[in-house]
């Protein structure tokens, strides 16, 4: 490989967008993706707003797949909560697609992509950084003046440069499947200690007839059964009994952004910086937004040649303002959901089972800004507030 200015380490869609942006701007740029198909393998549940398309500028033609209007959320005991049916809420969209999309801008601007080579190692080395790779065949190297990484929950640039770990690692598993008789309009979410302990489980129609489908779940760190054993049972609902599974995927999802994003000649971006949505685990449209600070931070370090930590410092400023409030938000919500015992599960879904507060959630409901939702339904359901109060306090370190 030649020297660049910046390589971008991870292809996927945040480190495809960051490197597209940054070579429309003359920067030489190169991204180095370990897999050998952008795309593959498949890490995410596909379901997303209209502002992902917003921020990258792509066509919904050949991407997006369905369109969700509303939501059926199941409780342990069986209560049904539906919210939504009216207006768009959420798109599912082809991820592998999407990726080649977003990786196929990014050569068109001018970015050099190589994939199957996998970062190793690197050092810092007369003002730039090494970058050592394996492919199946040799390792190689690359020189760089700055290294963005946007390689994932596993991130090895994250690793070999010393950045700290997200607060918390969830573990999950999905399936692609056929033959299903689905509402198209509605996902179905699940919560329990049987069915995904730590967090939730999901069945997500993903064509206009309700014929083809992606489930999935994730767990957190306490759970008594395999992730094999949780999805073989929701395989077995009646919602998708009877279904043919086309693909199953795997993968991991960091919760809690880093409090460090930077250092000298690097920086994180992502999940490989966990900046992710606490409460649903969706990267994609944070993951977007950091990027774009990540771009306009990277292209003054270019002009100015400064790339200390403290020249790069304004990069992990102007991301926390623009959505750092609303993750750390979401890790106290996260918290509520995990002070709750199935009984209380079954006894507050039943309280919100009302058309007031249904109703609120259907006006403030947003899976991006989860937060704005938090004083609406605070006024339609008070005992929330109770309830807050007395997990929070339980769960007190």
């Amino acid at each position: 490989m030649d020297d660049y200015d910046i390589v971008v380490v991870g292809g996927g869609p945040i480190g495809c967008f960051a490197a597209q942006q940054l070579a429309s701007k003359g920067i030489s740029v190169a991204v180095v993706e370990e897999h050998k198909t952008i795309g593959v393998p498949l890490h995410c549940a596909g379901l997303v707003t209209k502002r992902v398309f917003d921020i990258t500028g792509c066509s919904y033609s050949g991407i997006v797949q369905n369109k969700i209007y509303g939501a059926h959320i199941h409780s342990p005991d069986g209560t049904t909560l539906t919210i939504g049916g009216e207006k768009l809420h959420a798109l599912v969209i082809d991820r592998q697609r999407f990726d080649q999309t977003l990786a196929e801008a990014a050569q068109a601007a001018g970015t050099d992509l190589f994939v199957g080579r996998k970062v190793v190692s690197g050092k810092k080395q007369d003002d730039t950084v090494v970058l050592f790779m394996d492919d199946d065949e040799h390792t190689s190297t690359a020189r760089c003046r700055l290294v963005i990484g946007a390689d994932g929950s596993r991130s090895r640039i994250q690793h070999v440069f010393g950045f700290p770990r997200p607060t918390e690692i969830l573990h999950g598993v999905g399936a692609e499947l056929s033959d299903t008789t689905l509402d198209p309009r509605f996902v179905h979410i699940f919560v329990g200690q049987a069915v995904a302990p730590g967090f939730f489980a999901w069945i997500i129609p993903t064509d206009p007839q309700g014929s083809t489908a992606r489930i999935g779940l994730c767990v957190g760190k306490h759970h008594s059964l395999s992730l094999q054993q949780y999805v073989t049972s929701l395989l077995g609902h009646p919602l998708v009994r009877g279904s043919t599974v086309m693909k199953r995927s795997g993968g991991a999802i960091p919760l809690g952004p880093l409090k460090k994003t930077v250092g000298d000649h690097v920086m994180l971006v992502g999940d490989a910086a966990a900046q992710v949505k606490p409460t649903s685990g969706g990267g994609l449209y944070p993951g977007l937004l950091c990027a774009q600070q990540c771009f306009n931070v990277a292209v003054d370090a270019i002009q100015k040649q400064h790339y200390t930590e403290s020249a790069l410092k304004p990069y992990h400023l102007s991301w926390t303002k623009e959505i750092g409030r609303e993750l750390s938000l979401g890790l106290r919500f996260r918290t509520l959901f995990l002070g709750l015992s199935d009984a209380q599960f079954n006894k507050y879904i039943k309280k919100l089972n009302n058309d007031k507060t249904i109703r609120a959630i259907n006006n403030y409901g947003d899976i991006d800004y989860p937060s704005r939702l938090a004083l609406p339904l605070l006024r339609t359901a008070p005992s929330l507030l109770s309830l807050a109060t007395t997990v929070l306090k339980r769960t007190k370190p």
